[in-house]
């Protein structure tokens, strides 16, 4: 791997630490295949924030759950509920006005994505493994199973795509059978669709930001950056947000004009979720909780 900052995969739920080394260990796990067995990494040392800078903790970024340990993956259901998903195979709610953390359902396995939609989360697993869970339930049923390492998840109407170790996009549609819709992405953990049903991934082994039409498999690069890129969302103006390191950036998917959001000090955060509101949620490097970054794409 290219860069030695900020490179992390979150790996544990409440209550269980990990150690900085652990961490590490967990990130070349998750690549499986893709990175050599072993593989360790070293954390950033904190910066020192610059006018412009995201300084965590300061009012416009918060630690909203310390008790959330550190989440694979993170889901806003834009209606006052973030859901958290743990390697540990367990589906966590949080609360927003209340604060309140439960326990939706556990046991679904080595996590690494949720998505919600309609009242279900997606969740894609490390042994290939893609499930429903009814929210207000905890009901799953599993939806592809046998597929490679499964990582990144998006819902796009009646079809789930997920992202796999093999660099490709798959559609699972409802009551239908998974099929490649995209190959040569190369290792992506995150996925996400704009309104037009455009796909975007952010490729952790050459540093490209792509766009993918799902009904063709063409594929764009939009970017391409120096060191691995993590996370990959949209934003309602339109516009592709990633980071690199703990610096945020995002492109316009239409010119290609790329620019800077923010750097975030003082946490060392491997990716955010966007919420339809523009703010953001993240993790820290430690088993610190869930952080909300206040109207990140209106900076």
């Amino acid at each position: 791997m290219r860069s030695r900052t900020a490179t992390r995969l979150p790996i544990d739920r409440p209550a269980r630490s990990l150690t900085s080394r652990g961490r590490a260990l967990g990130v070349a796990l998750a690549l499986g295949a893709l990175l050599a067995s072993g593989a360790t990494m070293t954390l950033a040392a904190p910066a020192v924030a610059a006018v412009g800078d995201v300084k965590c903790p300061s009012t416009d970024c918060v630690q909203i759950a310390p008790a959330a340990g550190s989440p694979v993956a993170i889901a806003p259901d834009n209606a006052g509920a973030v859901y958290l998903a743990y390697s540990g195979g367990d589906l966590l709610k949080l609360d927003l006005a209340t604060g309140a953390l439960t326990t939706v359902t556990t046991g679904l396995g080595n996590l690494r994505g949720v998505a919600v939609a309609g009242g279900s989360a997606y969740i894609t697993a490390f042994d290939g493994t893609l499930q429903q869970v009814t929210l207000a339930t905890g009901a799953r049923r599993t939806l592809a199973a046998g597929l490679p390492s499964l990582f990144g998840v998006a819902r796009v109407g009646t079809t789930t795509y997920v992202t796999d170790g093999n660099g490709e996009i798959v559609a699972v549609p409802d009551g239908g059978t998974p099929r490649v819709v995209a190959t040569g992405l190369g290792f992506s953990y995150g996925l996400a669709f704009d309104k037009a049903g455009a796909a975007y991934t952010a490729d952790m082994m050459t540093g490209r930001i792509l766009q993918t039409n799902v009904s063709t498999g063409t594929t764009r690069v939009l970017a391409s950056q120096t060191y691995e890129p993590t996370s990959i969302s949209v934003g309602g103006d339109g516009l592709v947000y990633f980071m690199v390191a703990n610096e945020v950036k995002r492109v316009n998917p239409v010119s290609g004009v790329q620019s800077h959001v923010t750097n975030l000090v003082g946490i060392n955060s491997f990716s955010f979720s966007l919420a339809a509101s523009g703010d953001a949620y993240t993790t820290g490097s430690g088993s610190d909780g869930l952080w909300r970054i206040t109207g990140l794409t209106s900076r």
